[in-house]
């Protein structure tokens, strides 16, 4: 199995700066026992490169959870909702709904609004 690339050095040393030796998600801190993990926002095998702007700083947890970002809309969620909130919880106090569904919808309506488009008109097309 091939190896993923890793970030070069002078990358993480600036990730690591960004982030403040935090989780760039949960904003857990990091220390010599409990380091960090750097993410390949979008993969490297859907095109994108080993630079800042495709890499997070993330502890072991949030990194599980961290989306595959594969087009637009999926680094729309990755950058306006992944790094925002930590838990379904958070999201929804945040959105004032109690249930998934609620909360997707309120999501959708963001989405929609960020990337420009109308979502009553886009909701049912491919």
């Amino acid at each position: 199995m091939k190896k993923r690339p890793e970030f070069p050095s002078t990358i993480k040393r600036r990730v690591l700066k960004r982030s403040g030796n935090r989780c760039e998600r949960c904003g857990i801190d990091f220390n010599d026992d409990f380091i960090g993990e750097f993410h390949h926002v979008i993969p490297i095998i859907c095109g994108e490169k080993n630079n800042i702007d495709n890499c997070s700083l993330l502890c072991h947890n949030c990194h599980l959870s961290a989306p595959n970002v594969k087009d637009e809309r999926d680094l729309l969620i990755y950058k306006y909702f992944f790094l925002r909130f930590a838990s379904f919880k958070e999201a929804a106090k945040f959105y004032g709904v109690d249930n998934r569904f609620d909360l997707y919808i309120k999501i959708a309506e963001d989405i929609a609004k960020i990337s420009g488009k109308n979502l009553n008109n886009n909701l049912f097309q491919n």
